[in-house]
């Protein structure tokens, strides 16, 4: 029986986390979804875990497994996994010396980079993810802590929720420049938010959004959406 390796996409905001390699020599310089083996007695929901926390310092929930199992030599065999960032930890970054560089790619960048051969059978899964589920609504705040807590919020309720600097940042430096949360939450749930925590909703395209969008009525939720591990 092979040993099981595990390997993460990573998701946010419409695009997924490569990790670069240094090790071993024949490996250095490529990309990969991270990850690492499945210890004796560890289920593979928990070796993604560890090995995320250890290698990026971040937790991950995982949201499902992708199709397919790729052998890697006679010994080993890898699966990968859907997972998304939770915890207080949104920005991962190279805590060991297994990788030196990390990028978010979108769905047409994915080629850019040189992928390890047993994880290009995971990528058409991994942009038809991104092209389906990119998040479409911004919630504008003048105070990063605000934007840190309705991100931490929203992500404790199943929701993808990821907080940057706002991009139509004043052009005066010395002005106040707000920070944003992307996520994929419907409209009433960042609006009761956005009122608690004195902010705004803002389109993709930068449009305000001031109320639900026009068109069909909006489907309530009867429930926070929570993330069910397989």
């Amino acid at each position: 029986m092979r040993q099981q390796v595990v390997a993460a996409a990573v998701v946010r905001g419409g695009r997924v986390l490569a990790a670069r390699r240094t090790r071993p020599a024949e490996a250095a310089g490529r990309w990969e979804l991270p990850g690492g083996k499945v210890e004796p007695g560890e289920r593979p929901e928990s070796a993604l875990e560890r090995e995320l926390a250890e290698e990026l310092g971040v937790e991950v929930d995982v949201v499902r497994w992708l199709a397919g199992v790729v052998p890697i030599s006679d010994t080993r065999e890898l699966t990968a996994a859907l997972v998304r960032i939770g915890g207080d930890v949104e920005e991962p970054e190279p805590r060991d010396d297994t990788h030196d560089r990390l990028r978010w790619l979108g769905p047409d960048e994915l080629d850019e980079v040189d992928w390890l051969e047993p994880d290009r059978p995971f990528l058409a899964e991994v942009a038809h993810e991104l092209r389906s589920t990119g998040p479409s609504l911004r919630a504008v705040f003048f105070e990063e802590d605000d934007a840190v807590q309705v991100a931490r919020r929203l992500r404790h309720d199943g929701y993808d929720a990821h907080v940057e600097r706002e991009r139509l940042a004043g052009e005066d430096d010395d002005e106040d420049h707000p920070w944003a949360v992307l996520a994929d939450a419907p409209v009433v749930a960042l609006e009761l938010l956005v009122d608690e925590h004195d902010g705004w909703l803002d389109h993709e395209d930068g449009a305000e959004q001031t109320g639900p969008a026009a068109g069909s009525p909006l489907d309530l939720p009867t429930s926070p959406r929570r993330i069910k591990r397989p």
